[in-house]
């Protein structure tokens, strides 16, 4: 029997396809990893899936049975028309997408809840991915991603550590990290040159603040975050304006401390501040409001 190395190789040359640096085309081919992505997800028979990024569908296979409804989304066209020529093509819950994870519209994709997502997210688009997966977590209840290594050490960060910012933050506000499980270069082909990490999330049912206090919450930790070695009370003051220290007060929070010494529950009082003493302003301006990587 072929290896799954050994099925890259022919599928590459069946197509005329390079795999491609700049868009992260490692390929996964170690059959313990899959096992492992299978055993993260918990499958029963009725879950429904969405995959990101299925290559060359050796995932996929052991996705698609049982009945179960598999939602692929692929940004490669020549990986697209080579999943939906071969034998996964033809099976009934087999949904291929051609798409970007960034642009995707869940909402006319997916159905309303309950649908367990499987990544293979590349460093130049993990963040961006993440927190879009995120913002769309009323369709999800777990998700399994595969990400290089610092950026998995990010998303499990601590506060009070070097690595802790907006994407840990963020994290902590939809879901929480529940299995850590390394993946040397070894499991892929081409061979990256970064250690890799899969991570289960678990998403809360609900995020931890409203949606309507998101923005606000957005704009504070990303300029918390923005200058990170300074002082609180310097790094909001744009933000915050004349109103700092009236926030500050409210919220409880020295001024004097440094963003990265913030769990959520205190960036999170310090959005509330802010809505309550700007009087009910209209959001926090165009530079705060931004789309949602200004988390990262």
């Amino acid at each position: 029997m072929a290896t799954l190395h050994q099925e890259a190789r022919t599928a590459w040359q069946e197509l005329g396809f390079t795999p491609s640096r700049a868009r992260g085309q490692n390929f996964l081919v170690h059959r313990r990893v899959i096992d492992t992505i299978v055993q993260l997800l918990d499958l029963g028979e009725d879950d429904r899936i969405l995959e990101v990024g299925p290559g060359l569908g050796f995932v996929t296979r052991c996705l698609v049975g049982e009945g179960r409804n598999v939602w692929a989304v692929e940004v490669d066209p020549l990986l697209v028309r080579w999943l939906g020529d071969g034998p996964l093509g033809s099976c009934p819950g087999f949904h291929l997408v051609q798409g970007d994870v960034l642009t995707t519209d869940f909402d006319r994709l997916l159905p309303e809840d309950g649908v367990k997502v499987v990544a293979n997210l590349p460093y130049s688009v993990a963040a961006p991915a993440l927190l879009r997966l995120f913002e769309a977590g009323r369709h999800f209840s777990v998700l399994v991603v595969m990400l290089q290594k610092e950026v998995a050490h990010r998303l499990a960060a601590q506060p009070g550590t070097s690595a802790y910012g907006g994407l840990s933050v963020w994290c902590r506000l939809y879901g929480r990290i529940t299995r850590k499980v390394a993946v040397s270069p070894e499991a892929f082909t081409p061979r990256p040159r970064v250690d890799s990490t899969l991570l289960r999330i678990e998403l809360h049912r609900e995020p931890m603040v409203a949606g309507d206090e998101v923005p606000l919450l957005r704009a504070v930790v990303r300029a918390g975050f923005s200058r990170r070695r300074k002082m609180l009370g310097n790094a909001l003051a744009g933000l915050f304006e004349a109103r700092a220290g009236a926030v500050f007060e409210q919220a409880g929070i020295d001024p004097r401390r440094r963003a990265e010494t913030l769990e959520l529950e205190e960036f999170t009082r310090l959005a509330r501040a802010y809505g309550e003493v700007a009087g009910g302003k209209d959001g926090p301006g165009p530079e705060g409001s931004g789309g949602s990587a200004g988390v990262a």
